[in-house]
Order: C-alpha cells, then structure tokens, then sequence
C-alpha cells in the first residue's frame, strides 16, 4: 500500500487549522495592542493626577496630612517630580512594563 501524501481530509482540516491558527494570532495582536493603550492611559492619567494634586496638600497616593495646612509663605513653586513608586495603579498591572514597552516601540514605528 503506497500511498502518495496525506488524504484529502487531512489536507482540509490542517488548512482549516492554520486559518484558525491566524485569526487566533491576529485577535490576540489585537487586545494586545488594546491592552498597550489601555496601560499607556492609565499611566498618562495617573500622572496627570498627580501633578495636578502634588501642590494641593494631598492626594490619594500620598495621603492628606498637608490638605488643612495653611500652603508655605515659600513662593518657590518646584515641581514636584512623580517617582514610580507613587505610580500604584500603573504599576499593579502585571503587564505594565511590556505594554509600556510595545508602546514606545509601536510610537517609533509610526514616525
């Protein structure tokens, strides 16, 4: 018994196979991509957040000790520079540096 190659049904259900294979691939580009976006608000709010609390007396990260304090007579209005420790919600995703990652390298991409 010599046969030629793989019956005709095999041949189909590997095609089907690998066209699964691909859609598969592409949905998870995808909602990785989506994911990538979604960290990269997150982080871009988070810091806006704050920025915009840091001279405020309080904020949720820091706490609210300062927010009933009278502000400094000190005009010297420094920026106060956000670390990534105060970054508690970017930093609780599991995949937060890889999708900070593949959105520079998706940013790069584009220009």
């Amino acid at each position: 018994m010599s046969q030629s190659g793989p019956p005709a049904d095999a041949k189909q259900a590997q095609a089907a196979a690998l066209q699964e294979l691909e859609a598969a691939q592409k949905k998870k580009r995808a909602i990785d991509t989506n994911l990538a976006n979604l960290e990269h608000s997150i982080y871009a709010f988070e810091g806006s957040y704050l920025d915009e609390t840091a001279a405020s007396g309080g904020n949720i990260i820091k706490g609210f000790d300062n927010y009933l304090k009278p502000p400094p007579t000190n005009v010297n209005k420094k920026k106060l520079e956000v670390s990534e420790a105060d970054r508690l919600f970017s930093t609780s995703s599991g995949t937060y540096q890889q999708s900070l990652a593949a959105k520079r390298q998706q940013d790069q991409s584009a220009e």
